[in-house]
């Protein structure tokens, strides 16, 4: 009986708690039912988008073309292959390799050993993924057909995908990752070309060229275990690199430079996938604005943070420094600070405050903002508030265990912890229960254990602090303790 008395009491007392709480009793029968399964039903927007590509190509063709500056025909055709490319009709990438200039001689050593290796004889001539199909001249009708030839046909089951960083002073990172998605073995070659989306050079009649080669990022041998991925990197600079008339490449734009990428097949020379990428130019953070405390403020408390608004235009990662103190210029308090908030602690009475803030993104890029100040309060101050326990919160023995949706509730004994600023210095604070006095304490740490044994019931917990000058603060909280 005594057993059963006990049991029938505890659950009361859960059932109790569970209710001031605010939290819904669970089903203690266990017949819990369980939600559909919704995730079963999803169909992903990529799936979706390689069902209307791979019902046409079989993969992204890759089309080298053979040109020169001083061929007539190459400037017709040009414009012909981009026309078709821009159309949006066929799922291409191609590269013109520019091999001699306006005065016939070999503009790039590059460019003129992958021309012999295809035994170019005449200009233009495109090579279609890796030779597979092959047009000679200015042939536009031809070129549809030849697509859908190479598009339509088998392949070695390859992705690829490339990442490029720009890193200023024509500097960019390239990395590269090509999975074999089949249970043998892929041996092949890439060739991961640099281009010029306008390139520098023009045609016979002066016009620009299209994706015009510069140099090889990647020009190797790969071999990718079954199911395995193949991963590299690189780091090119085009300062380094030069053409035949002695012009580096260290001039070149981030918005103008692509990478085209052809992942040939060992076994037969032909193209099995293209990949390209593209720099995202990086615009700086956002400048610093919107301050709290506005600039020109005057009769800010001393215990005031400081806040702006941030952030950066492209999504990247921002940090912030920090600079602040009684004399303009401010001096830097704290560097490299991810939020936008600052606390400098308790301030001097009627002083004015000088502060800015500069933002770096994780590219280098930065943005300063201006001066700001403001000027505190002449008025004495004394503020506290009790900082454990928190409202909407279930302690047990001194530890917070979660939220609540209402109440706190507090079983065994707990630490009643309090926030002080006094600017006049601090005489006392005075700890009550139930409006009834506990504890004094006249130095930190400002705390009171509070550990009587109680039934569940509802009290009121009451703290007064005292400035040196007895001016007074007060802060109070209700909560439910157990024990």
């Amino acid at each position: 009986m005594k057993y059963n008395l006990y049991r029938k009491t505890w659950i009361l007392g859960v059932i109790i708690i569970f209710v001031l709480a605010g939290i819904a009793i669970p089903n203690l029968s266990g017949n819990i039912k369980r939600s559909a399964d919704f995730e079963s039903v999803k169909t992903s927007t990529r799936s979706v988008c390689e069902m209307g590509s791979n019902m046409e190509y079989s993969h992204t063709v890759f089309v080298e073309v053979a040109t020169s500056q001083n061929c007539e025909p190459c400037h017709s055709w040009n414009q012909n292959i981009y026309n078709t490319y821009i159309s949006g009709d066929h799922d291409f990438e191609y590269v013109e390799m520019i091999e001699f200039d306006h005065a016939g001689l070999v503009l790039n050593d590059k460019a003129h050993d992958w021309a012999n290796n295809y035994s170019i004889s005449a200009y233009p001539t495109s090579i279609l993924d890796g030779d597979y199909q092959r047009i000679v001249g200015n042939h536009p009708d031809q070129l549809p057909g030849d697509l859908k030839t190479c598009g339509f046909r088998s392949v070695a089951d390859i992705s690829a995908d490339m990442t490029v960083s720009w890193f200023g002073n024509a500097t960019i990172d390239v990395s590269i990752n090509i999975q074999n998605n089949e249970g043998t073995h892929y041996n092949g070659y890439i060739r991961a070309c640099i281009t010029e989306i306008i390139s520098r050079y023009d045609t016979y009649y002066g016009d620009n060229y299209h994706f015009g080669f510069l140099d090889y990022v990647f020009h190797k041998e790969i071999s990718i275990n079954p199911w395995g991925t193949y991963t590299d990197s690189t780091i090119w600079n085009g300062n380094e690199h030069s053409d035949n008339h002695g012009n580096d490449f260290g001039d070149i734009t981030p918005d103008n430079i692509k990478i085209i990428m052809g992942v040939f097949n060992n076994n037969n020379d032909y193209v099995d996938e293209t990949a390209t990428a593209q720099i995202i130019p990086n615009n700086p953070p956002n400048i610093p604005s919107n301050p709290d405390p506005w600039n020109g403020a005057t009769d800010i408390a001393i215990d005031a943070d400081l806040s702006w608004k941030g952030g950066d235009p492209d999504g990247n990662l921002v940090t912030y420094d920090v600079y602040f103190g009684t004399n303009s210029p401010p001096l830097p308090v704290v560097v490299n600070q991810s939020g936008t908030v600052y606390d400098p602690g308790i301030l001097a009475l009627n002083t004015t405050y000088y502060w800015k803030i500069v933002a770096w993104d994780n590219h280098g890029a930065s943005a300063e903002g201006p001066i700001w100040q403001f000027t505190t309060s002449s008025e004495p101050m004394i503020k506290t508030n009790i900082t454990r326990p928190i409202e909407r919160s279930f302690y047990f023995e001194n530890t917070r265990l979660f939220s609540l949706p209402r109440n706190t509730i507090i079983v065994g004994f707990i630490d009643i912890i309090i926030d002080i600023v006094a600017s006049e210095g601090l005489k006392k604070v005075e700890f009550y229960i139930n409006g009834r006095l506990k504890h004094i304490v006249i130095e930190e740490p400002y705390e009171y254990r509070w550990r009587t044994w109680l039934p569940l019931w509802k009290h009121t917990i009451d703290v007064v602090a005292y400035d040196l000058n007895n001016n007074t603060a007060s802060d109070e909280i209700t909560v439910w303790k157990l024990f």
